[in-house]
């Protein structure tokens, strides 16, 4: 059935014989007689309307509005228009209702502090630049099955339906143009693992940066550099400093405050309660088929009545940064940042709950923000952040290669292994990983390795060097004599950085 559109369509369009703008429309499904081709184009030109907007190129705040590709809220919304050269932008999706997200998502959270802090992030981009605050986000790390990306799904939803999650399967080029359709939005990254691990420290420090790259137009001249800001949400089995790792990278104190990696590990993976449900999963499932009934709802009402709030938001960030639990003496530069984080968070959930978009109790969205940092807190856990990185690298390492590099040293015959990494053996009921020089190097390719291999031994993870300086041992080996590093599985699972 025919409709009509609105498109604010750029100028440059016309240029040349207007191939381009002819491509757009055909593509919306605009009809154009093929011997008036040119008609149009011609039509468009020798027009001069005056009545003027201000076109926004990308989505989010344009003074006192907010931008989408179909919408434009808060006051004067008429004097603003969004403008694209691009078709499409499904991900601002609207389907089912307002209560039914209400009942069927927001009230399913009520006990669950991962679930709340998950919504409430959703609505806590809006808010970056009404508290002035930076971008960042949340790193939810757990096994599969544990309701990861149903975390994700459900911020997901307070924006958009199943186009509004993105993949981290991405470069860094392709990240800053989603970063830019999300802009002072929720951008929901799903599954780490299946980016490049090169490519993980450059695409979190871009999205935290909030500035894409230089680039010059076709006559040479220097391009404006696209801005912008979001709140992010990501999901993955591993930290951010354990992929990068694997990329050959160290995670730098900038990038891993960036994404605060969070543990999904409460009672039923990542809940606590399941209100209807029988099981974790099963909670998980009606959640899934709840984002995909009801979407986009949330956060376009959430916008109409911020846009017309006219309270200092900074102000009251400030205060919620003060409360005890985000404001303790003993923290570092790195707790405080963090602890900013989940503050604004949980003034967005507090908000949303004030706007009686969720139903849950006044002050909810504060305890769930204190759960999460201290979820946060309890991961990084304190003092030797290098420590920690060097014991992650290791323990990752075992467990993607254990099985298919390493064999047992005291097997009748040695069976043949691909890069082979090492060899393992019982001893005094756990598991004795004998690396070889190449394969410790490679565990420890993201460090300096004598400093790596200092770490180890001051958490007894590798004996301490023999009278010949060296940490290396000869063993007896399928009838020859190598020389390996003797790594203690069970020393790398406690938290030494404590």
């Amino acid at each position: 059935a025919r409709r009509w559109r609105d498109w604010a369509m750029p100028m440059e369009l016309l240029r040349g014989d207007g191939t381009d703008l002819r491509g757009e429309l055909l593509a919306m499904g605009l009809e154009i007689d093929p011997n008036g081709r040119f008609t149009l184009a011609r039509y468009l030109q020798d027009r001069a309307p005056k009545k003027q907007v201000r076109c926004a190129l990308q989505v989010g705040w344009c003074g006192d509005v907010f931008v989408l590709p179909d919408e434009v809220i808060g006051p004067n919304s008429a004097s603003v228009i969004f403008q694209s050269g691009e078709r499409g932008h499904e991900e601002h999706g609207q389907g089912g209702t307002l209560d039914g997200w209400r009942t069927e998502i927001a009230a399913r959270a009520v006990g669950n502090p991962l679930f709340i802090v998950g919504l409430s992030a959703a609505f806590a981009g809006p808010m970056l630049a009404r508290c002035n605050s930076e971008g960042g986000g949340l790193h939810f790390v757990g096994d599969s099955s544990t309701g990861k990306t149903t975390l994700l799904e459900a911020a997901a939803s307070v924006w958009g339906g199943a186009n509004y999650r993105r993949s981290w399967r991405a470069t860094a080029n392709g990240i800053e143009g989603a970063a830019i359709l999300f802009n002072d939005c929720l951008l929901a990254l799903d599954e780490i693992s299946e980016c490049d691990p090169r490519e993980v420290g450059n695409i979190v420090y871009a999205l935290g940066n909030g500035r894409g790259k230089q680039r010059a137009s076709r006559s040479g001249a220097a391009r404006a550099v696209s801005r912008w800001q979001a709140f992010i949400v990501s999901t993955g089995e591993r930290t951010i400093a354990t992929t990068m790792a694997e990329g050959g990278h160290r995670s730098k104190a900038g990038q891993s405050v960036r994404l605060l990696d969070i543990p999904a590990a409460r009672q039923h993976g990542c809940f606590d309660v399941l209100h209807d449900q029988p099981s974790g999963a099963a909670l998980s499932d009606a959640i899934k088929r709840a984002a995909v009934t009801h979407y986009g709802r949330a956060g376009r009402a959430y916008l109409e009545r911020l846009a017309h709030d006219q309270r200092d938001f900074a102000a009251m960030l400030e205060v919620t940064k003060g409360l005890p639990d985000f404001n303790r003496q003993d923290f570092e530069g790195q707790d405080k940042r963090a602890a900013g984080r989940f503050a604004l968070l949980a003034l967005a959930g507090e908000l949303a709950t004030e706007y009686e978009l969720t139903g849950w109790p006044e002050g909810d969205a504060i305890k769930a923000a204190v759960v999460g940092f201290k979820a946060w807190r309890s991961l990084r856990g304190r003092g030797n952040d290098e420590r920690r990185q060097i014991l992650e690298r290791v323990s990752s390492f075992i467990e993607r290669h254990g099985d298919g590099r390493f064999s047992n040293a005291d097997a009748n015959s040695e069976s043949p292994v691909r890069e082979r990494a090492g060899w393992w053996r019982e001893s005094q009921g756990s598991r004795l990983y004998l690396f070889t020089a190449d394969g410790m190097r490679e565990a420890l390719k993201a460090f300096d390795f004598n400093r790596a291999l200092d770490e180890l031994e001051a958490c007894a993870v590798i004996p301490k060097a023999g009278a010949n300086g060296k940490r290396s041992k000869l063993e007896r080996i399928g009838g020859r004599t190598v020389r390996v590093y003797e790594v203690q599985a069970d020393s790398l699972g406690s938290d030494h950085g404590a």
